[in-house]
């Protein structure tokens, strides 16, 4: 497996705080569904910088990429019914109300 040399890992850490710097620039501009698609974008650039260069995926086997894969896969599962189950929930929310008493004591059931 190949090392990264330090002047890389250097650059690649940099790149990532002119990324995060631009994820910070973008809260304070008012784009409208743009603000989520670009820190979006951000972020899917970020992770993959930090997968093939500080986890080594670039260099990696076809196992530890599988391994990889797979784990990105599960987590897509779990985004994805997260949002189903947030989709199919009702917008309408009830009104509390107190407890009902019913018996001599006052106790509630």
């Amino acid at each position: 497996m190949a090392i990264p040399t330090v002047k890389a890992l250097l650059s690649v850490w940099l790149g990532l705080l002119v990324l995060l710097g631009l994820t910070t620039a973008s809260a304070y501009l008012d784009l409208g569904v743009g603000n989520g698609v670009a820190n979006l974008v951000i972020a899917i650039i970020k992770v993959s910088l930090i997968a093939l260069f500080y986890m080594h995926l670039r260099h990696a086997t076809a196992t530890v990429r599988l391994a990889a894969g797979a784990a990105l896969l599960f987590l897509f599962f779990l985004a994805f019914l997260s949002f189903g189950d947030f989709l199919t929930r009702s917008r309408n929310s009830t009104p509390w109300r107190a407890p009902q008493t019913t018996s001599a004591t006052g106790d509630t059931y």
